[in-house]
């Protein structure tokens, strides 16, 4: 029975905060369903950088969504920093889901008194009043929800499953068709491209995927171009930049499965329930892999946890052991629990 005292300190007014990029706001929507389910009385918004507000927008679990320009961390714009400091204000309670020390002082300078963060080191951990530590080898989903738990709040280890607002019809030809993906590590912030696929090696698999009926490509407006003389010789559908996100997540839901690198698009297929064969690189997959999906990784001696947990761009030449065979065989192996 929660006694009156207790009741009296839960939060009321609780803020979710990040910065991007779609995959990683998509695997913290766990966390905001359990949030709901614990604190139902309480106004919960999430603020998150504009070009990933679409993940969120929508959401059930969410009073409202609010949005600011990412650019402004990202670039140092330290004169407009105040604009972030109103949008944190107004909170009894903020989660910090950015785990850079910058996310932790913003918060404490807002003013807002029960700011929940992470700790991979102990200086960041020093503006939250409650830290979780973060390093270990565990998915992201698990250490989202740690933070609910470091807040003193029940949790649900079994309710993992990422979720996407409603999807949008596109219309395509009525034939089955694969999805294939090769994209990662371009966000706000990163351009270093490092888990992509070696394009001869993308070539190959696109080759075999078209022999099993029609292939899909899924992405930007600036990976069209990328993606072209693929189709063209291969007879593929480039829909890079012809959809809007709700329609690629109609697109990934219909496939007959979806092969992917290590991207957003990966999270957001895991999230529709496709048939996912993920293919990693420089990420560890027992990190990343969305749940329930096929994986492939053949560089873990190449690992370097530095890339994950401090976003140190890695100096490997990954891929080079990974042959298509590797690939075409992953849905027949055993799921790894995630």
């Amino acid at each position: 029975m929660v006694s009156p005292c207790d009741r009296a300190r839960e939060p009321k007014a609780v803020l979710l905060w990040k910065i991007g990029a779609l995959g990683d706001v998509l695997m913290t929507t766990p966390l905001l369903r359990q949030l709901r389910r614990q604190l139902p009385a309480a106004r919960i918004d999430y603020l998150v950088g504009s070009g990933s507000r679409a993940v969120v927008e929508g959401n059930p679990h969410l009073d409202a969504v609010r949005t600011f320009d990412e650019s402004i961390l990202f670039r140092r714009q330290a004169t407009r920093l105040g604009d972030v400091l109103a949008l944190l204000r107004g909170y009894d309670t903020v989660f910090v889901l950015d785990k850079h020390w910058i996310f932790g002082w913003l918060a404490r300078l807002s003013g807002v008194p029960r700011r929940i963060g992470f700790r991979r080191r102990s200086v960041e951990g020093w503006p939250h009043t409650r830290a979780a530590p973060y390093g270990a080898l565990r998915h992201e989903i698990d250490c989202y929800l740690d933070l609910a738990e470091t807040a003193g709040l029940a949790v649900d280890r079994a309710d993992r499953a990422p979720e996407l607002p409603g999807r949008e019809r596109f219309l395509l030809p009525d034939e089955p068709y694969t999805v294939a993906i090769n994209s990662g590590g371009s966000n706000p912030g990163e351009a270093s491209h490092v888990r992509k696929l070696p394009a001869p090696l993308f070539a190959s698999l696109v080759e075999a995927l078209k022999a099993r009926g029609g292939v899909v490509f899924l992405g930007s407006p600036q990976e069209h171009a990328a993606y072209e003389p693929l189709a063209r010789r291969y007879g593929g559908r480039n829909l890079c930049g012809s959809t809007s996100l709700r329609q690629a997540w109609d697109v990934l839901a219909r496939a007959q499965a979806v092969y992917t690198t290590d991207t957003g698009l990966m999270h957001m297929a895991g999230a529709v329930s496709s048939p996912v064969v993920a293919v990693f690189g420089p990420t560890h997959p027992l990190r990343k892999c969305p749940p329930g999906a096929h994986w492939v990784w053949k560089d873990d001696a190449l690992y370097d946890p530095a890339y994950e947990v401090f976003g140190r761009s890695p100096d490997g030449q990954y891929f080079r052991t990974l042959r298509l065979d590797d690939i075409l065989r992953a849905p027949t192996q055993a799921r790894a629990r995630i």
